[in-house]
């Protein structure tokens, strides 16, 4: 079996939904670890700690990459992380899943959203991707419910971020952006 058919049987197998690909990533998805596919070799724990691999996309030193993974620590610290950078769009998302005193359904539903809104931000991207690789511009957009920040914004020249207060707003503004006119 494919990487990307396992992925999305092990997430919807758990419960959740299957985590989204564009379709020139998908056929690169393998298995690289419990619980961890990916497109390029990736630290579980470093996309659970949730701050280089925004740095090194914006850095623009990174080429397109999709990689998911349920990661974590102690008995109650876990999530699913989810990273995309695929030209003019970089995601970085995460929320708890998984630890022994989370509530397994609410976790789920959350994680289901989480993805979804993920999706979304795909979607929106696709649809703006021939006009922002002519500007040259990546929106990026980070989401991590569990440490409770949220940012995104345009990396060109002026570097503008927004930071969002809610924390489950970032990805549905992000997708809202890209489907605006410029």
């Amino acid at each position: 079996m494919d990487g990307a058919n396992e992925m999305r049987q092990v997430f919807e197998g758990a419960g959740l939904s299957a985590p989204p690909v564009p379709p020139d990533l998908e056929p690169r998805v393998r298995r690289r670890g419990e619980w961890l596919y990916a497109t390029r070799g990736i630290d579980p724990m470093a996309m659970y700690m949730f701050r280089d691999h925004v740095t090194e996309a914006m850095s623009r030193r990174v080429g397109d990459y999709m990689a998911v993974c349920h990661a974590g620590h102690g008995v109650n610290s876990y999530c699913v992380n989810y990273h995309l950078v695929w030209g003019p769009v970089a995601i970085f998302a995460q929320t708890g899943w998984g630890g022994v005193y989370m509530d397994r359904e609410r976790s789920a539903a959350d994680v289901r959203d989480l993805l979804a809104q993920c999706g979304d931000v795909l979607a929106a991207a696709t649809e703006a991707r021939p006009a922002l690789e002519r500007s040259g511009r990546r929106l990026v957009v980070a989401e991590s419910r569990i440490r409770g920040r949220a940012t995104y914004g345009w990396l060109d020249e002026d570097g503008r971020y927004t930071t969002v207060e809610d924390t489950r707003k970032a990805l549905s503004d992000a997708a809202a952006l890209l489907r605006s006119p410029a």
